[in-house]
């Protein structure tokens, strides 16, 4: 009996020993998870300190960019299109059967300005003029006629009652007025018949396109009826949406310098041309809000309506400028900088992007611009600055 007691009481005694060890385990790891949960709470966190380390070597690397201020244009690159400002509708001002047909009335088809596109058949406005013609000669004839009857009648008269003033009937100034209206009218209806004779030679005044054309010779055109279309050159203009922000940029916006390529990022080489920024658009698009850019082309360019374009216009000079990569730039246009080895958030004035990176106005940097991004940064948090090549990203 006495044997099974002291058993009894060596297993009570590992019973319990055991027990102790759990307890002690228990709170190794609860104390080690506190230890964590304050070491590491909050990191992200903008209004709650960090535990900083005093060993630099373990803090988090950023590179950082130091540009030098400078003088810089604003550039805007947009895209748009190669459109023509106004058609022209071909109608004859008179009726009449083509005779003569250009071969430049095709579509697709170019002409000169002056050139003769058709020509209508004009015998019956030849002879039209030749009746006019022999009206003014009627009618000259006739003014002719009463002004030596009224000399006459006036110097019989005046043998008679030399004293006396000479009538306007015994004159004959009435006679006389009424022969120059006739004359008059005679004359304008030379004049109409001779213009119309000139309609029958269709031309233009301006170099252009034929977009479509269904004249051929032998058909018969009405006054006033479209048988084609055409476009000037000179109308061929450059179309661009902008947004608000970057066409506030560029105020003044009338008369700013422009590149336009076409063919770019296509197989073959893009060609550039000079434009210049013509109007603005007077109202917002009602779907895009975007505004419109008007540009016109320097010279003669060979593009076509419809084409894609690149465009680069040039605004106003930035006296103090810096130039940053997209990289630098954090949410809501803000960027990192590094100030006594801690980061701080700055929101600078952006003029323009483009492919060469963000234009801002220049400001206190500190130790550098922060390229790229910071994982789980926050104001204040504590990095070590590495210098980077401002390159184009």
């Amino acid at each position: 009996m006495e044997e099974l007691v002291i058993a009894s009481r060596e297993r009570m005694r590992g019973y319990s020993l055991v027990g102790v060890l759990q307890i002690a385990g228990i709170s190794v790891f609860v104390l080690a998870l506190v230890f964590f949960a304050l070491t590491m709470r909050d990191v992200s966190g903008p209004n709650l300190p960090a535990v900083e380390s005093s060993d630099e070597s373990i803090l988090p690397i950023v590179g950082v960019l130091t540009p030098t201020p400078t003088a810089k244009d604003v550039v805007v690159e947009a895209t748009g299109t190669i459109n023509v400002r106004n058609y022209i509708e071909l109608v004859p001002e008179v009726s009449g059967r083509i005779v003569d047909l250009s071969r430049a009335l095709r579509a697709g088809g170019s002409f000169a300005a002056g050139e003769v596109l058709i020509g209508i058949d004009d015998r019956d406005f030849r002879l039209a003029l030749d009746q006019a013609n022999a009206e003014v000669a009627g009618a000259t004839s006739n003014l002719l006629l009463q002004q030596t009857e009224g000399e006459v009648a006036s110097s019989n008269y005046a043998l008679l009652q030399p004293s006396e003033p000479v009538p306007a009937l015994v004159a004959k100034e009435p006679q006389i007025g009424q022969a120059q209206a006739q004359l008059l009218a005679a004359e304008a209806r030379a004049s109409a018949a001779q213009l119309d004779l000139s309609r029958t030679q269709m031309s233009l005044p301006f170099a252009g396109k034929v977009t479509s054309s269904t004249a051929e010779v032998g058909q018969m055109l009405s006054r006033g009826q479209s048988f084609g279309r055409v476009f000037a050159l000179d109308s061929l203009e450059v179309r661009v949406p902008i947004g608000l922000e970057e066409l506030q940029g560029l105020l003044p916006v009338e008369g700013r310098k422009a590149l336009v390529y076409v063919g770019r990022g296509a197989m073959l080489d893009p060609i550039s041309y000079e434009a210049r920024v013509e109007r603005v658009a007077a109202e917002l698009d009602e779907r895009t809000r975007f505004s419109k850019l008007y540009l016109r082309l320097k010279g003669k360019p060979n593009v076509f309506p419809g084409t894609f374009i690149d465009v680069k216009v040039v605004g106003p000079t930035v006296v103090n400028s810096l130039e940053i990569p997209e990289s630098a730039e954090q949410g809501r246009g803000s960027v990192w900088i590094v100030r006594n080895n801690k980061l701080a958030s700055v929101s600078p004035r952006v003029r323009s992007r483009s492919a060469n990176g963000i234009l801002v106005d220049a400001f206190d940097y500190g130790q550098g611009i922060v390229v790229g991004v910071v994982p789980s940064a926050y104001m204040g948090m504590r990095v070590r600055a590495v210098a980077r090549e401002l390159t184009n990203e």
